[in-house]
């Protein structure tokens, strides 16, 4: 015997699609198994639910062996017997419907699934059962529910809020509907502006302005100071606004290039469109970043205007030799320090005057030029002097040094002259009194144990105490005259005008030899002559050229030496320390002229740009370098924006030299 198995499946249209099978034998099973004759993929039907048998002819038998019942007649139960060939039956399990009866003498199967009576058997109502779709509100109805709240909080809430606490300048305490607009906490400087925001952002919907800027920070762009000249300092190292304008606003109104890309071509459109105009102090001092130091600027901020900027000058008509850098590894002019060029000899400025220990300006009277360290840069100086001559380990220098200073070293090094400020930023001019006299001796006599000295930088003085030396008598005795008939003589008439007799003619050549003593003290090799470049005449008899020592030639950058003192640097030729001729070629020069600075490869040996090492042949110890490191946009005479944060801002004591006048 045999039975037709017709399983019936829709289509969502609700077309029928029957499928046939035979299955020869006496019986058939009914489970969710696929090895079941009749397979309902159902979790409400067990893996094998029942047997359906022909026992007799013309009588089915149905019989559970799972244990659990199947519909029959509406009713559930475990066994039941029916004809096929007379009425049929129908019978239930799960959700699929099982009707019996004959075909040809075919016992005929027809397997239908009429309802999902569990959640996962219909497939049309998976999204329902593992989704919210039945307890939620549609997708349409919520998008416009939260848009609904988004416009509410977010937008009528804040207009709300600041409409009605317009014009007071504190607001109470509470919750504010338009602090949902900030983008992050205010900066430490600006934390007392938390409930003022009215204090920048002055009017609704318009970008922050630079009024808004100077209302409080005043001195911040020294409307006082023309051009770029500075204005005069209230005291030494103290100057007077607190900072400047970057540059002539002719100039910075040309030097930023247009966008490049679409990108910048589009956010140029919207900014236009909106109202946010370029160069405002927004655009570098970032706000609402977090209640921390305002972030120091991206270099990418200095990189849009310096980036190609000479040509854009010149294009414009302007005659300026600034380079163009983009980054300090990479694009950056070669540096260009501020140099002495002499002596302006046709208006001379007194000593007095030019005396920083007195509080004087040591430039005055000086011609200044900036020049590219190109090459070997010689400046006027008015010393005669050489580093090669006196850092030497083996000369005579060397051996009086060791004389001098036992167990100070084979020689003298640059700390033995060179001494820091007390910021330990820069070098403190060097004095003739602490730094050279201890060799260079301006003794003129020593009287019971106590040297008798010229004084130094007062040539006036010291002819008046060369010439007293020689006239003013007293226990001076005349050279050449006996010791015995100077001091002391045989009683008698006689002898007494012998002895004033050789008194007179001695006294008679004192005045020669103090002029003698003079023109040698100043003569080349002499005391004076040794170091200073010496012409006679004028009103003390003698000119000096004027000495200076600037403390600062780079004056649009800054350098800290005491981040650079003694540092353990490993490179190609080991571990090591860093120290003052690694910069300064001082051993090898021999001309005090020479102007001692490193170079820019110098300084690209180790700061290397803002994102590290990009010359990887050249670098021995990458240091990222950013602008701001060295530049300040708001330039004064402190340190710059990232060393500001380290409190390193204060200038040094010292800058009486060359603080005068920004040069560029």
């Amino acid at each position: 015997m045999s039975f037709k198995i017709i399983t019936i499946a829709r289509t969502s249209e609700g077309r029928e699609i029957p499928r046939e099978k035979l299955v020869e034998g006496n019986e058939v099973g009914v489970g969710r198994l696929s090895e079941n004759d009749i397979h309902l993929a159902d979790l409400a039907v067990e893996p094998r639910h029942a047997v359906i048998s022909e026992p007799a002819p013309g009588r089915l038998v149905i019989e559970s062996i799972s244990g659990l019942g199947f519909g029959f007649d509406g009713r559930t139960v475990m066994r039941a017997e029916i004809d096929p060939a007379s009425a049929g039956g129908e019978l239930r399990f799960g959700s699929h419907r099982l009707k019996l009866g004959t075909d040809d003498g075919t016992i005929t199967v027809t397997v239908e699934r009429v309802e999902a009576l569990s959640d996962s058997a219909e497939e049309k109502d998976q999204q329902t059962v593992f989704t919210l779709r039945g307890l939620m509100p549609g997708k349409r109805v919520s998008a416009y529910t939260f848009l609904a709240l988004i416009l509410a909080a977010f937008l009528a809430w804040p207009i709300y809020t600041y409409a009605s606490a317009h014009g007071e300048k504190i607001r109470p305490a509470g919750v504010h509907g338009d602090k949902s607009w900030e983008s992050g906490p205010l900066s430490k400087a600006h934390a007392n502006l938390e409930n003022d925001c009215q204090a920048c952002h002055v009017d609704a919907f318009v970008a922050v302005r630079d009024n808004a800027c100077e209302a409080c920070h005043t001195d911040v762009h020294g409307r006082d100071a023309t051009g770029l000249e500075r204005v005069a300092m209230n005291g030494p190292g103290r100057p007077g606004p607190a900072a400047y304008d970057h540059a002539p606003e002719k100039l910075l109104a040309v030097a930023r290039g247009g966008p490049q890309d679409f990108g910048g071509r589009v956010k140029a459109f919207f900014k236009r469109t909106f109202n946010k105009p370029e160069g405002r102090c927004v655009d570098c001092h970032t706000e609402h970043e977090g209640a921390g130091p305002m972030p120091a600027t991206q270099q990418a901020f200095c990189a849009d205007c310096h980036n190609g900027l000479q040509g854009r000058l010149q294009s414009a008509g302007f005659n300026s030799a600034i380079g163009s850098a983009t980054d300090f590894g990479l694009q950056h002019p070669e540096f260009k320090p501020l140099i002495l060029a002499g002596f302006d000899g046709t208006h001379p400025v007194p000593f007095a005057k030019r005396d920083a220990r007195a509080g004087g300006n040591p430039l005055l009277g000086w011609r200044m030029q900036r020049t590219v360290m190109s090459g070997p840069i010689q400046m006027q100086n008015g010393l005669k002097f050489t580093h090669a001559q006196h850092l030497s380990t083996t000369n005579g220098v060397a051996e009086m040094w060791r004389n001098v200073s036992p167990g100070q070293g084979p020689g003298m090094d640059c700390q033995d002259c060179h001494k820091t400020d007390p910021s330990g930023t820069r070098y403190q001019p060097v004095r003739m009194e602490t730094a050279c006299q201890s060799c260079h001796s301006l003794g003129l006599q020593t009287v019971g144990g106590t040297v008798r000295q010229l004084p130094h930088g007062e040539p006036a003085q010291v002819i008046a105490d060369i010439r007293a030396f020689y006239g003013s008598g007293g226990s001076f005795r005349p050279t050449g005259l006996p010791v015995a008939r100077y001091t002391r003589s045989r009683p008698g008439e006689v002898n007494a005008e012998r002895r004033s007799a050789d008194l007179a003619r001695a006294a008679a050549l004192l005045p020669g030899k103090g002029d003698a003593l003079i023109r040698a003290t100043f003569a080349p090799g002499g005391v004076c002559g040794e170091c200073h470049t010496v012409s006679m005449g004028g009103p003390d008899g003698v000119r000096i050229a004027p000495v200076a020592q600037p403390t600062r030639y780079l004056r649009n950058g800054w350098f800290d030496h005491r981040a650079h003192d003694n540092l353990d640097v490993r490179g190609t030729d080991g571990a090591r320390r860093w120290g003052c001729r690694d910069c300064h070629a001082a051993e090898n020069s021999n001309a005090a002229s020479d102007l001692l600075l490193p170079t820019l490869a110098t300084c690209q040996a180790c700061h290397t740009g803002e994102n590290g090492a990009h010359k990887a042949a050249l670098v021995r110890s990458g240091t990222a370098s950013s602008c701001a490191m060295c530049h300040d946009y708001h330039a004064d005479e402190g340190a710059p924006w990232v060393l500001k944060r380290k409190g390193k801002k204060t200038a040094p004591a010292n800058q009486v030299a060359m603080l005068q006048v920004r040069w560029r």
